[in-house]
């Protein structure tokens, strides 16, 4: 392979690349949807461990207690929670809201608004293992269907530049 042909090859993934970045960097090609969510907490442990949710999305999360009462925080929604065994209802709070009445609610909802990976734990003593009862949430936009556009994108002008650019001593 001659150096020429070498140099248009790497152009060519260049450009591929390039491509696939730029998609990726698009706005969410998903809808924001709604995502309803069931999970249990028992002494020391969520069940799902691990919640995962596009950008934008408005969370309806739905907890019940299996043992004793249990808290639910997540600090970068301003959410806290209390979960009490055998009953239907949390006991809803915003620490950054002084003074603000406790709120009785079947679930709690919020609008997944800001993206990356955000903890949340029991914010209740429930036994000896309670500092290890933790969870994730994970908030990404949908950037797989912008980067595989880019892609394709990318590859049809590769193609493009290599066919127009053809080593004329490979004929």
């Amino acid at each position: 392979m001659t150096a020429r042909r070498v140099f248009h090859v790497a152009g060519a993934v260049i450009v591929v690349l390039a491509g696939a970045a730029a998609g990726a960097l698009l706005p969410s090609a998903a809808p924001a949807q709604e995502r309803r969510i069931q999970m249990t907490a028992r002494q020391y442990a969520y069940d799902p461990p691990v919640l995962h949710v596009n950008r934008g999305d408005t969370v309806r999360l739905r907890i019940r207690s299996l043992d004793v009462i249990h808290g639910f925080y997540l600090e970068a929604f301003d959410i806290k929670a209390s979960i009490i065994p055998d009953s239907p209802y949390l006991e809803l709070t915003h620490p950054s809201r002084k003074g603000e009445r406790v709120e009785k609610v079947e679930e709690l909802v919020f609008v997944a608004d800001k993206t990356g990976k955000f903890r949340f734990r029991c914010s209740r003593v429930c036994g000896n293992m309670h500092p290890f009862m933790q969870g994730e949430l994970i908030v990404a936009p949908n950037r797989l269907a912008g980067a595989g556009i880019g892609a394709c994108v990318g590859l049809l002008a590769a193609a493009a530049i290599v066919a127009l650019r053809r080593d004329p001593g490979l004929s």
